[in-house]
């Protein structure tokens, strides 16, 4: 009974070829994490781009504002007016800041000075944004308020790129609040 045992062996073979259907389980987390990764993170900077969307859009009218008065078809205390409805306007709706509706005069000017991170609105070119505003005999520099301005919603605009793993709170808007008025 040996040989004939024997000869019913096959002689050493290769074993067949894997099947490239269905993959590994490493390979469908992989498939999982090439295809998740870049749809979250595209989702999140969605987010984050219609966050910013109300600076970009108060950087823009600032810019017309301003083509319009070298145009001179705006007086400068029209300009200066509409200038800080721009930026009343980006406070309260664009950055949710509903305690800044009643703000005016120093109030209003530390608020800016903490979203622009140095005193430039309450000592210097930006306090005609104040009470100065409303007099009649107001000098206002033109030239340096819109360069202020210009940076200041420039600096709102970058904000955008600050990227961060955690969704923003108001601990990073306190930060840059010196006078208490956020809650």
């Amino acid at each position: 009974m040996e040989p004939e045992l024997l000869n019913q062996l096959r002689d050493i073979h290769l074993p067949d070829a894997p099947l490239w259907w269905p993959p590994a389980p490493g390979w469908w987390v992989l498939a999982t994490l090439a295809l998740g990764l870049p749809a979250w993170g595209a989702a999140r900077l969605w987010r984050r781009w219609r966050r910013f969307s109300p600076a970009r859009t108060a950087r823009q009218l600032h810019r017309r504002l301003t083509v319009e008065l070298h145009a001179e078809s705006i007086a400068p205390a029209a300009w200066l007016h509409r200038t800080n409805e721009v930026l009343k306007r980006l406070a309260v709706h664009g950055l949710g800041h509903r305690e800044m509706i009643p703000a005016w005069g120093d109030d209003w000017l530390r608020y800016l000075d903490g979203r622009y991170g140095e005193p430039a609105f309450s000592k210097g070119a930006g306090r005609s944004l104040g009470q100065a505003r409303f007099r009649r005999d107001a000098a206002v520099d033109v030239q340096a308020l819109d360069g202020l301005v210009s940076r200041l919603l420039n600096r709102e605009c970058r904000r955008f790129w600050r990227f961060s793993l955690t969704p923003p709170s108001r601990a990073e808007d306190a930060a840059t609040d010196p006078v208490g008025l956020l809650p």
